[in-house]
């Protein structure tokens, strides 16, 4: 048995068969993890959908997309200009693609390896983050999930503190584990740039000293454009810009070996 780990698909259905044929993967035998983003940007979100919904041992990890994706299902936000969310919106299992998603985690961890779509920041242990990951499924969950999809957009707190409350805790806490790129020792994150380059006082989260996560592998999506390179053997990143016309990427978790299938066409 072996489980692979595959980056942001993004509705690149084509591009996932033809991934899991490459690595010989079997419903029967293996364990697929998704790595968040499932849908949207890309073509064929329903087929991505109708796949892992049915898949025996596909564990997900919900993403920033995903979750806007419920946000605007619920009313309470908008489809965006590149967004490319009709086929679900149109689908008639659209209402089950909504249960379903709400009813998948923001982190999962097994043994020596956890799977996030964005990251973990360092100031945070894994058992905490595991932990405030729980206190946002909770809510996704449950009959309020409508309040808190519409208070989960925004950039503000920017710095962690034990003792938030309310929404501006969950929205902190979601746009670590979903929204992460930058942030500075203490955790104080910065959403607003998207490339390589850091911002001035800031650095990729892997990059920090990270005594905290010492002994767990975390893997994660996001962040097409460092293109799966971190130099960090505990932070193996996945999100390979597929979307973008480069590469749909999965990661082996026995031996830690790649592989790797061509985008077969670039969305603008």
């Amino acid at each position: 048995m072996s489980t692979y780990v595959i980056g942001d698909i993004q509705g690149c259905y084509d591009e996932l068969m033809s991934l899991l044929a490459l690595v010989g993967y079997s419903s029967e035998q293996d364990a697929l993890w998704l790595a968040g983003d499932l849908i949207n940007r890309g073509p064929e979100n329903v087929g991505v959908m109708k796949f892992c919904m049915k898949e025996p041992n596909c564990q997900v990890v919900l993403g920033n997309h995903d979750l806007h994706f419920l946000g605007i299902t619920a009313g309470v936000s908008r489809a965006r200009g590149k967004d490319t969310v009709h086929d679900l919106l149109a689908w008639d299992g659209c209402p089950d693609v909504i249960e379903w998603l709400r009813h998948q985690p923001l982190i999962h961890k097994d043994s020596n390896h956890i799977m996030v779509h964005a990251g973990i920041p360092p100031n945070w242990n894994i058992d905490d983050a595991v932990s405030y990951a729980q206190e946002v499924e909770t809510c996704l969950r449950g009959n309020r999930y409508k309040d808190f999809l519409a208070a989960m957009y925004g950039n503000e707190p920017r710095h962690w503190d034990s003792q938030l409350t309310g929404m501006a805790r969950l929205r902190l806490i979601t746009n670590y584990l979903t929204r992460l790129r930058f942030c500075k020792a203490d955790g104080e994150i910065e959403l607003t740039h998207k490339t390589q380059v850091a911002p001035p006082g800031f650095s990729p989260w892997f990059a920090l000293p990270r005594p905290q996560h010492e002994g767990t592998t975390i893997l994660f999506g996001h962040w097409a454009a460092i293109n799966g390179v971190t130099h960090q053997a505990n932070a193996q990143a996945l999100d390979t810009g597929c979307v973008w016309g480069r590469q749909l990427t999965a990661y082996r978790l026995e031996d830690g070996q790649r592989f790797n299938v061509p985008a077969r066409t670039q969305v603008s």
